[in-house]
């Protein structure tokens, strides 16, 4: 029994395991200052406020001992105070920088739903977000990459994920099941054929957990365009026919 409840006692946090530890000395020193010395401390919660604050050290002088024991007492419970408050805000101090890293470095799960998803980081997302930053008053963005080492775009709106977007784990850490709309770029640093066998293989993963999410892909090969839209996708971006389109008006136009 004793060995269950010490289990399911470090099983929880730190901060939670210090505070239990906290109180239980604060009681426990309130009743035996109490039971030394009821003249002086004349009820159990005397004594517990009395332990409040001499663990804080802030020493109101309202309650003091009067006995040996009970100032050696005191002198434990100051020394407890000091190393027990030291402890604690080291302790949330390194669980605060730990969670910034952790976002940082996308390893943190995404809680949010209505979400936006991006697949890809390159210029065109880059560009693509900014003008979310112009034109779109209220939105979240989960950018999830695997060759990024940290948050390339640092504000409230935009959340990085690290991994394979393929993962099913890395997917769900995006929350992708509560996503409203995902856009798939194309990785730049692939030959176009294979950016494009990946960015299907992306989406079929991303309709096994959401079918309903609108889809948005990029494409680089005219070829590969009825595949996307046999995976599930809503809309598909030849990126590379409005390339063409676009120098040709251009070549055209010129005078």
């Amino acid at each position: 029994m004793f060995e269950a409840l010490l289990f399911r006692f470090f099983r929880h946090s730190i901060l939670y395991r210090l505070a239990v530890i906290a109180l239980f000395f604060i009681f426990t020193a309130g009743v035996i200052i109490h039971w030394l010395e009821p003249k002086q401390f004349k009820t159990v919660f005397d004594g517990i406020w009395w332990s409040v604050v001499t663990i804080a050290t802030v020493g109101y002088g309202d309650f003091a001992p009067e006995t040996v024991v009970g100032r050696l007492l005191g002198i434990v419970l100051i020394l407890l105070g000091c190393g027990f408050i030291s402890t604690y805000f080291f302790t949330l101090s390194s669980i605060v920088v730990a969670k910034e890293n952790a976002y940082m470095e996308g390893t943190l799960s995404y809680k949010g739903t209505k979400h936006y998803v991006i697949i890809g980081w390159n210029e065109r997302t880059r560009q693509f977000i900014d003008h979310f930053k112009i034109d779109k008053g209220e939105y979240k963005i989960v950018l999830i990459d695997n060759s990024l080492t940290e948050n390339p775009m640092v504000c409230e709106n935009v959340y990085f994920v690290k991994g394979n977007p393929t993962y099913t784990s890395v997917l769900e850490k995006a929350n992708i099941a509560g996503a409203d709309k995902v856009l798939i770029t194309s990785d730049p640093y692939k030959a176009e054929a294979l950016a494009d066998m990946q960015s299907i293989l992306i989406l079929i993963a991303i309709k096994g957990i959401n079918p309903s999410i609108h889809s948005i892909i990029e494409i680089l090969t005219s070829e590969q365009v009825v595949n996307a839209k046999h995976a599930g996708a809503n809309q598909v971006i030849n990126t590379n026919q409005l390339i063409s389109n676009v120098m040709y008006d251009t070549f055209f136009s010129a005078p």
